[in-house]
């Protein structure tokens, strides 16, 4: 009968453990790398040209993408997505929205219009096949299961960004913080261990009674402070409400006031936190930075 000690687990986790202390030498190529480009040019782009030398999606990190519910933070992470998928790997973990719908949507947002055509869908096929997944689940996944669907993704299809909307669908109790801490924080475990990069969508509370033109930050985020403390960046999508209620009035307003925000309030490695303005453009779902109505080319 074979015997296992104490000693033995001790002896294994001391080998494990062992591994990892390395010389500080083994990081200079890719610290010197990353002075020589800028820590702020490291990482996947954005669609908007604007947001590139102030904004990146860094390997190895977690992005949290929040905003009042109905402000739009599926629809310009699915755009974001989109761009990515041009160069990179992308899985979209939807869970509150059908596969098709998702795609339908990310169709009108490559094609810049509504209703994309035939030849057009056969150049998104070749474009995005073996590099747009979509984890094909529109239910609550318990959160063993999507970490071992985060391990798949990563082993075997090599994937660098995977989306997860939402927190809520993810089997993590809503009224225990601890549990929502523990999760985000495997979400960090496996970005670093994957050198991936991981988005999470979470909600924000409504604003409060009365405020007028509020525009919600990271401590408005539903849920444990854990979050957004564990998270290397934070998103916020915000709509200009004031300007749709004015639009729906018919009333006077600015159309050079942008439709929504796109707010960095956090980046831990990066300089810039702060806010871009964005126009939607309503044929392609698009979120444009211009006020001129036109649509982004995605190729």
């Amino acid at each position: 009968m074979n015997h296992v000690s104490v000693d033995d687990f001790r002896n294994y986790k001391s080998q494990s453990q062992r591994q990892l202390i390395k010389p500080a030498s083994d990081f200079l190529d890719e610290a010197m790398a990353m002075l020589d480009d800028g820590v702020h040019l490291t990482g996947d782009k954005l669609p908007w040209e604007k947001t590139h030398n102030l904004f990146r999606f860094r390997m190895g990190e977690v992005t949290i993408w929040s905003g009042i519910n109905g402000n739009g933070k599926s629809l310009v992470m699915g755009q974001a997505a989109l761009w990515l998928a041009k160069d990179t790997n992308v899985l979209i973990a939807s869970m509150e929205m059908k596969g098709s719908m998702t795609i339908a949507r990310m169709l009108r947002q490559g094609y810049g219009g509504r209703k994309p055509t035939q030849d057009f869908r056969q150049k998104f096929e070749d474009v995005t096949d073996l590099r747009l997944w979509i984890y094909d689940q529109t239910d609550v996944v318990q959160s063993e299961d999507i970490m071992s669907m985060i391990d798949w993704s990563a082993e075997q299809k090599g994937i660098k960004h995977i989306m997860i909307d939402s927190l809520m669908m993810c089997g993590v109790d809503q009224e225990q913080g601890e549990t929502q801490k523990r999760f985000v924080a495997e979400l960090c475990t496996k970005a670093k261990e994957f050198n991936i990069h991981i988005h999470l969508v979470t909600h924000a509370r409504k604003s409060p009674v009365g405020a007028k033109n509020y525009i919600p930050g990271k401590f408005d985020i539903s849920g444990s402070a854990s979050i957004t403390n564990l998270a290397f960046n934070v998103i916020l999508i915000h709509l200009n409400d004031e300007k749709r209620k004015a639009i729906e009035n018919k009333s006077s307003y600015s159309y050079t006031d942008p439709d929504g925000l796109f707010i960095v309030d956090k980046q831990r490695n990066g300089e810039f936190t702060g806010k871009f303005g964005f126009w939607f453009h309503d044929e392609s779902l698009q979120w444009i930075d211009n006020y001129n109505g036109v649509s982004m080319q995605w190729l």
